[in-house]
């Protein structure tokens, strides 16, 4: 029987993709979690600018195991503006749309496709605005 993916590998495709790509880079430089901060470290990581999250939502396996789908929501996240917080998703949206993620070296490849088109948002405990979208992965 086939082994099903594992989820920190995902984690770890998804972040090292994004950091890959020049326009996400550009935005949030290093500021991507695959977990919301802590309140206190939130504050002082928005304070040197926007930011992404990931999350691992829920997902299923396949019959036999080695196919997963993976429902994952994806924040922007910016201290400054609603705007600019929507530029950030974007600029994900951009980078994950129907690609394949392969990176060397990762164990896992994924296929992404965005499920829920970005609302917007104040998180009044991080006191910054989001956009925030809804994505499901294929993941081998």
């Amino acid at each position: 029987m086939a082994t099903s993916p594992p989820t920190r590998a995902l984690k770890q495709l998804i972040r090292a993709h994004l950091m890959a790509d020049p326009g996400v880079k550009a935005l949030v430089d290093a500021r991507v979690y695959g977990v919301h901060l802590e309140d206190a470290d939130a504050g002082t990581v928005l304070q040197s600018g926007p930011l992404v999250v990931y999350e691992l939502l829920s997902g299923n396996l396949r019959w036999h195991g080695a196919v997963a789908i993976q429902t994952v929501e994806v924040y922007g996240y910016s201290k400054r503006t609603a705007d600019e917080a929507s530029a950030v998703y974007d600029s994900v949206a951009d980078s994950l749309q129907s690609e394949c993620l392969k990176i060397p070296g990762i164990s896992v490849t994924a296929v992404a496709r965005e499920v829920q088109r970005p609302v917007d948002g104040y998180n009044s405990q991080l006191r910054a605005w989001f956009a925030r979208g809804r994505w499901l992965l294929e993941v081998v």
